[in-house]
């Protein structure tokens, strides 16, 4: 358990696209309106969960939990927690369990804050094309790990409300939404009511930042207005969408980014209820993120057309080439070479040192046979590599005209080095050049027979995309 409840490190991801506007003619949306992030084809909650995660939650003992909140799992009936667990390479005795539901995100800080687990907070919301808010929905992750450094818990409040306000059942993909009108009344009055119990419990009339997430706008806009909120959190909003159950995390990541130690924060989520929580920013605030800053990573996304985002989301149907369907990935091999398709680790040879991908019986390097088998195993997912060569795909079977796929080496650092053929990801194909740097994601390649088959893409590395 933590010395004090609160978070020790924290991470957020935003995808790399924006959509700011719905039109199929082409006319341009106008300017500084509302944009929601978009997860790319081949992203969902758990390659973004992994992402955000993969900074800040490799030294989670055993004994802890590691949670993914979220209203869209990949999997019914299986725990994708488990998939994120596994790519993260987290000691076996981590429980790794699912929390689903537009509260759920909520309930995962919570169980941070006061539990000590470590949690992803993840979601890709869709809505029917034309839908009235489908730029005020958007695809996010955000990472916490218990500790004092970023966060200290100070109160925490909650409510429950039985309301029918944005649901779907099981099966269908796009939520259905009660009139916001209704709805409304019930969150501010649960959100008002778990705010004023929280800051009454510890012991404050006001806080320095106001955080307020709801799926309902015209809930949120009022829990701002009645906390004397600065709308700091609804100009990140309107950036993201409203990003699910990683909603409450994304604008508390957000916060955490700018806020000094010893400043207060109130963070309210409305969901069925409402949840409040009141935290004090720590010493070690402006050390404890992993990754980039929320604002530099709105910063530098890529503009989205929306004809390419339908096609993204399987909304629009499309002619593809005609190529038979990948294979289905089966458990067997993926469970003996685990260690390769969800750590990207390869074998060192007890010979020369150099490191073969996959690992094989044979060292790619010196040839010596059995030098890999029982040698030391070496993970690539966190190093970078630099592109040797390119091929464009004009067949894809991906919602994408063409792909660019790469065989990029591995920097030595000492550890000897390693080669990885991949597909590029979160790059134009024609923009990827021999001699780009670029550094591992975890992706989903494709799903056939109702199994997904994740493995790791190559995305630029630089400074318009990550810090070096």
């Amino acid at each position: 358990m933590p010395e004090q409840n609160g978070i020790g490190a924290y991470a957020a991801y935003l995808p790399a696209y924006a959509l700011t506007g719905t039109s199929l003619d082409g006319a341009e949306p106008p300017p500084g309106g509302p944009a929601r992030g978009v997860a790319a084809f081949d992203e969902d909650t758990v390659t973004m969960a992994v992402e955000a995660l993969r900074e800040i939650a490799a030294g989670t003992p055993a004994g802890r939990q590691l949670l993914l909140a979220t209203t869209g799992a990949p999997y019914d009936g299986k725990t994708s927690a488990g998939i994120v667990h596994e790519a993260l390479g987290l000691d076996p005795g981590v429980a790794a369990a699912d929390l689903r539901g537009h509260r759920s995100g909520a309930v995962a800080l919570d169980l941070v804050l006061r539990g000590g687990a470590t949690a992803a907070l993840a979601d890709v919301r869709t809505t029917r094309p034309g839908a009235p808010d489908e730029l005020a929905q958007g695809d996010a992750a955000a990472a916490f790990t218990a500790g004092d450094a970023a966060a200290v818990l100070l109160a925490r409040a909650g409510r429950t409300a039985e309301v029918l306000d944005r649901w779907r059942l099981p099966g269908e993909r796009h939520d259905r939404v009660w009139d916001e009108r209704f709805t409304a009344e019930i969150l501010v009055a649960s959100g008002r009511e778990a705010a004023r119990r929280a800051l009454a419990e510890a012991g404050l009339d006001a806080v320095d930042h106001v955080v307020v997430a709801s799926s309902n706008a015209r809930a949120a806009a009022a829990l701002r207005r009645a906390l004397g909120g600065s709308g700091a959190d609804a100009a990140v909003e309107r950036l993201t969408g409203h990003t699910g159950a990683a909603h409450p995390g994304l604008l508390l990541a957000a916060t955490l980014d700018t806020a000094r130690p010893g400043q207060t924060i109130l963070l309210l989520s409305a969901a069925e209820g409402a949840d409040a929580f009141v935290l004090r920013a720590g010493d070690g605030v402006g050390s404890a993120r992993g990754g980039r800053p929320v604002r530099e990573q709105l910063a530098a996304r890529q503009d989205l057309a929306y004809g390419r985002y339908l096609r993204w989301r399987g909304l629009l149907d499309v002619q593809g080439p005609a190529r038979p369907a990948a294979p289905a990935p089966a458990a067997p091999p993926m469970h003996r070479r685990a260690g390769w398709k969800y750590r990207l680790e390869g074998g060192r040879c007890d010979a020369c040192g150099a490191v073969t991908t996959p690992p094989g019986r044979v060292c790619a390097s010196c040839g010596v046979a059995g030098g890999t088998g029982g040698g030391e195993k070496v993970t690539l997912r966190d190093r970078v590599a630099t592109v040797v060569s390119v091929t464009r795909d004009h067949l894809t079977t991906m919602p994408e005209a063409e792909v660019a796929i790469v065989v990029a080496d591995f920097d030595d650092d000492g550890l000897g080095g390693g080669r990885l053929s991949a597909y590029a990801a979160d790059v134009e194909p024609a923009a990827v050049t021999v001699g780009m740097r670029m550094r591992p994601t975890f992706r989903r390649l494709w799903t056939t027979d109702a199994i997904h088959n994740y493995f790791w893409k190559l995305r630029p590395w630089g400074a318009t995309t990550d810090d070096d």
